[in-house]
């Protein structure tokens, strides 16, 4: 299982790492980066598409850890 995660980097905070849970879970990453491609700049706004076009706001697939465990469960 894949999850759309947004990465932004502080110069003086660190990392910041936020999973788009309304964007829903994909079974292969190909889906979601398509999900990503086809509706995430689209729904920017302000400050967060101007940083998204300028690379300061990333939207990156992460595989779900431990999310087979979950699919095999009784």
């Amino acid at each position: 299982m894949w999850a759309i995660t947004v990465v932004l980097l502080q110069a003086l905070v660190g990392p910041e790492v936020h999973v788009i849970t309304q964007a829903g879970i994909y079974t292969s990453e190909d889906g979601c980066k398509a999900a990503i491609a086809a509706s995430i700049p689209a729904k920017l706004e302000g400050e967060p598409l101007a940083q998204f076009k300028n690379g300061y706001r990333r939207y990156v697939c992460v595989r779900v850890n431990g999310a087979e465990d979950l699919r095999t469960a009784k």
